[in-house]
């Protein structure tokens, strides 16, 4: 059995660390994984030091955010001695029941900053935007970047990512359709999973590209027709109608569809597909 070597043990610490923030499970394995002495930073909040500092803003946070999660799939790690730097994505809710990011004004991109003394943290310094929700409208007029919008120009963006998605997806132009999506997206085609494997809710580009693996073992393609494409600045729904051949139960489908899409600087966010979900799980028997 091979033995771990410290760096390795010290990325197990920090996965345990944000499974434990997500969960919102602060017990004696979470406290354990610091030394006595910790010192903390956190935006606007400032410094804490030792277990019962991390407790204390723990309370202050908790009173602010109802839920948090980490796309701890994605993170990336940067090793330097006794250091390790962990960028990555978050989401979240408010307690005042706002979701974020928005992808406008919030992208959900944090940093951490932790420091060890042997296998325990001893330093930890989170560098994120604490305004969640961006309800900071005074800084957010002061910081809007003008000239990234000007340049923009959404409708005519989003147009052109959804028309690539398709020119991809039917073998009209070569290239990965995942890179079109953003880090984190809010990915959903309802349906009876157990059924369906290639149904379901999505956020990672992992997730993504495992769909479409998925979606040609279990179907076979006999149209795909779209009636129109409907575009209103960063958000675009596509109408139209298709026929699939349901490979495991040898019966072809046929119903109409609508795809809700949102493209935010160049990239999918938020990707519906809706059909006739109903009548697909009764007629697969």
């Amino acid at each position: 059995m091979e033995t771990m070597t410290l760096n390795e043990i010290r990325k197990n610490k920090i996965e345990t660390y944000f499974k434990k923030i997500d969960s919102g499970i602060f017990d004696d394995e979470y406290f354990g994984l610091y030394t006595e002495d910790v010192e903390m930073y956190y935006p606007k909040f400032g410094f804490e030091k030792g277990k019962q500092g991390i407790k204390n803003f723990g309370r202050v946070i908790g009173k602010h955010l109802e839920k948090l999660t980490h796309d701890m799939h994605n993170f990336r790690y940067i090793f330097s001695d006794s250091v390790i730097v962990v960028e990555g994505n978050e989401k979240g809710m408010t307690r005042s029941g706002k979701e974020w990011p928005d992808y406008t004004t919030s992208f959900g991109k944090f940093c951490n900053v932790f420091e060890f003394d042997d296998e325990l943290i001893k330093r930890v310094h989170i560098y994120v935007d604490p305004d969640f929700a961006s309800e900071d409208t005074e800084r957010l007029i002061i910081f809007r970047n003008e000239s990234q919008y000007v340049k923009e120009h959404p409708v005519s963006q989003t147009k052109d990512v959804v028309e690539e998605f398709y020119d991809l997806q039917f073998g009209k132009k070569e290239g990965n359709i995942v890179d079109l999506f953003a880090d984190v997206v809010d990915w959903d085609l309802p349906g009876n999973k157990d059924k369906f494997p290639w149904t379901g809710k999505r956020e990672t580009k992992q997730e993504i590209e495992q769909f479409f693996h998925e979606l040609y073992d279990h179907i076979k393609s006999e149209s795909f027709v779209i009636d129109f494409i409907s575009i209103e600045g960063e958000n675009a729904a596509v109408a139209g109608h298709l026929t699939s051949k349901i490979l495991k139960y040898d019966k072809v489908f046929s119903t109409e569809f609508v795809v809700i899409f949102k493209v935010i600087n160049g990239k999918i966010v938020k990707y519906h597909f809706l059909e006739d979900s109903y009548t697909l799980n009764e007629e697969m028997k």
